[in-house]
């Protein structure tokens, strides 16, 4: 459970840790991250597939000594941990798989100690897929390393203890919107809309990403005088379902894919 300032695990609400201004309690002084040369490195790598790219690493920081105070619905104030960003480029190893050290202290005068690491993948090329894409959005993946809520955060988390070696299986998915003007976005989706992992005693994490482009599904919003206005999920196999919801099921579309494999297996 994450406590009090932090975001329960039942909850199934996405939340992203907004990084608003907000007062920090003490003297002026430099919150800078500065790792110390003997800091405990996470080791992270990824095995990304040729039609994904992967962004820079983004990983939190907190700080229990430079802590920040906020003003509750009430108005009374308390303070909560402070929190500090990095990025950290991904450079490509021998083998084609994409890694980053993460130091585990950031260091500096507030003594930032290592929070989450956010890893995105998204289409390199949206057009492979189709034509007049506007919008191409990726998949997160979040570890989390100490007690306190990450920086995007969907209510839920997997504990893991140890080093981390999991693989992680993406679709591509199109929205098509015809109300209010025509447009089309793209993203790659997996069993929920992101992951996240709580972290004990890792010290590399390696995550095989597996993607099939010819998985494609689709959402679309329909207008028909008739019928009125309504949603459509459109499977790989042509199977067509009324939805609600914007993304189709992940069972149905495991289902399509091992079927899918199956038969040219054989």
């Amino acid at each position: 459970m994450f406590s009090a300032n932090q975001v329960s695990a039942g909850n199934k609400l996405i939340v992203t840790v907004l990084l608003l201004p907000v007062i920090l309690t003490g003297c002026t002084y430099s919150t800078t991250l500065s790792p110390p040369a003997d800091s405990r490195n996470i080791h992270f790598s990824a095995t990304v597939p040729a039609d994904l790219e992967s962004l820079p690493l983004s990983a939190m920081y907190r700080s229990k000594k430079c802590t920040r105070t906020r003003t509750s619905g009430s108005g009374k104030s308390y303070d909560v941990p402070g929190f500090n960003s990095a990025k950290y480029p991904l450079s490509v190893t021998a083998n084609g798989d994409v890694t980053a050290d993460i130091p585990v202290s950031g260091g500096g005068y507030c003594d930032w100690q290592l929070s989450n690491i956010k890893f995105e993948v998204r289409m390199k090329e949206p057009k492979i897929i189709e034509s007049g894409i506007s919008d191409n959005f990726g998949f997160k993946t979040v570890f989390i390393t100490d007690n306190n809520a990450p920086q995007a955060f969907n209510g839920g988390y997997t504990s893991h203890k140890g080093d981390f070696n999991e693989s992680l299986l993406l679709f591509p998915f199109i929205s098509e919107y015809f109300l209010g003007g025509h447009k089309k976005t793209i993203e790659v989706i997996g069993e929920s809309d992101m992951l996240t992992y709580r972290l004990s005693g890792a010290n590399n994490i390696h995550l095989m990403v597996v993607y099939d482009k010819n998985m494609v599904s689709r959402w679309t919003d329909v207008k028909e005088k008739k019928e009125g206005n309504r949603t459509v999920i459109t499977y790989p196999n042509g199977e067509e379902e009324r939805k609600s919801k914007s993304y189709p099921d992940y069972k149905k579309l495991l289902k399509i894919y091992e079927e899918r494999k199956n038969h040219i297996q054989r």
